[in-house]
């Protein structure tokens, strides 16, 4: 790579960078918001040390290895790098064998991915630090953008937002560099702060509306079981507050959280009746088939386990609350000496006094008082995606990658229901 391009690409990159510190969102954020960037960056690259330096293998070393095939593609032939990249027409079957994550290629996220990966390539000349440099960006842009929103529509769960989402040691870590989770986070977070500003009637301008449709393809493509699963849990939200403007009884939190069970109900028989990708039982079988691939690859070392898994909802009821206890606060101190792990169990510890504290708190006087719609659509949220991937996740390593969907959300609500975290943060 020539020193120039590479100068360029940081000269675009800092300019992308003051570009969102401009932002008029942004200035909720100061006096945190540079110190988060930084933080952000400097993930990005450290993810990339530990998986060629430590690990020497992994998801990362894997999508730039097999993107670099497409964008030798691009410079061979053009036009047929550009129809696999719109249409997925591929220039033959012995291309397409050399590719990975091509089988199901227009479903697969993976090879979506390859693609994204494969155009940075392209302006970057193939580095890899800084590709994973604009993917940090790109996700501290969603996730940032949303701790500004919380930090204005409730303005008490602003230092709660900033920590949860900007400064969580594994949430920042594992949403930073070139991984799909970074493309993930942004996309999601930067759609929940849309949501959130119109539900509250907040105004947006037209660049915003215009970016909408990116956000919600890229979020919908990275993650689609998890995507349809928010988005509908939203929409409920944004649909509730809308009525709530005109019909009285729902500006209750009792008749809300009433509305809200009516559609989730509603959802439940219909998915019921579905056949098809919904479907119930082609969602317990992915379940149950990523569990048994992953835990093929997890006996060598500590790992989450089931006496009995079938792809039935009784076993998925009946294993759910360790799956969902297991996703939360495992792996435990002691359960390895690895490096890794200990920082998790660590982690983990705190995730554990924070919610000690917090059910202590739910139960002092006036607590209902303080729940919000917003609290319950997360809450919501947050026990299905950790059934979800302590079902599917044995392996505690990719386990506190893969909760970053969820694990801000948690961190969020358990900082807002501990009396004594927020006199401290005050």
């Amino acid at each position: 790579m020539t020193l120039l391009l590479y100068l360029l690409n940081i000269l675009l990159l800092f300019g992308l960078g003051w570009l969102l510190y401009k932002q008029s969102w942004a200035q909720t954020l100061k006096p945190y918001l540079l110190p988060a960037l930084g933080l952000k960056l400097v993930c990005g690259v450290l993810l990339g040390i530990l998986y060629f330096h430590y690990y020497c293998e992994g998801d990362t070393i894997t999508y730039f290895n097999a993107s670099q095939k497409l964008t030798q593609l691009a410079y061979n032939d053009a036009g047929a790098y550009w129809r696999l990249m719109f249409y997925n027409e591929f220039p033959g079957e012995a291309f397409r064998a050399t590719v990975p994550f091509t089988r199901f290629a227009d479903f697969s996220n993976s090879f979506f991915l390859l693609k994204i990966i494969s155009l940075f390539n392209l302006l970057t000349d193939s580095s890899y630090y800084l590709i994973g440099l604009y993917f940090s960006l790109f996700s501290f842009w969603g996730m940032a953008k949303l701790a500004a929103t919380l930090s204005q529509v409730y303005p008490d769960t602003k230092k709660a937002a900033i920590i949860a989402l900007l400064f969580f040691p594994s949430v920042v870590f594992w949403s930073s560099g070139l991984l799909k989770d970074a493309v993930m986070m942004g996309s999601m977070c930067w759609v929940m702060a849309f949501v959130l500003q119109l539900a509250h009637g907040y105004k947006r301008t037209i660049v915003t509306w215009l970016l909408l449709p990116l956000q919600l393809y890229l979020f919908v493509k990275i993650k689609i079981f998890f995507a349809a699963l928010l988005l509908f849990l939203l929409g409920c939200f944004l649909l509730i507050l809308w009525l709530s403007r005109t019909i009285r009884s729902l500006q209750t939190i009792k008749v809300q959280l009433l509305t809200l069970a009516g559609f989730i109900v509603a959802a439940m028989v219909i998915v019921w009746q579905m056949s098809g990708i919904f479907s119930i039982e082609f969602i317990l079988h992915h379940l149950v088939k990523t569990y048994d691939g992953l835990l093929a690859l997890s006996l060598g070392g500590p790992h989450l386990s089931y006496s009995s898994l079938e792809s039935t909802i009784p076993s998925l009821v009946s294993n759910s609350p360790k799956a969902f206890f297991s996703a939360i606060y495992r792996p435990f101190i002691g359960e390895s000496s690895e490096p890794l792990y200990l920082l998790l169990g660590l982690e983990n510890l705190l995730l554990v006094v924070l919610t000690t504290i917090a059910i202590i708190s739910a139960f002092s006087e006036g607590w209902t008082q303080q729940i919000k719609l917003w609290h319950v659509v997360l809450l919501l949220f947050i026990v299905a995606s950790a059934i979800v991937i302590g079902i599917s996740t044995p392996n505690f390593g990719t386990l506190s990658r893969y909760r970053i969907i969820f694990l801000p959300f948690l961190v969020y609500l358990l900082l807002l229901q501990n009396r004594f975290v927020q006199r401290w943060l005050k």
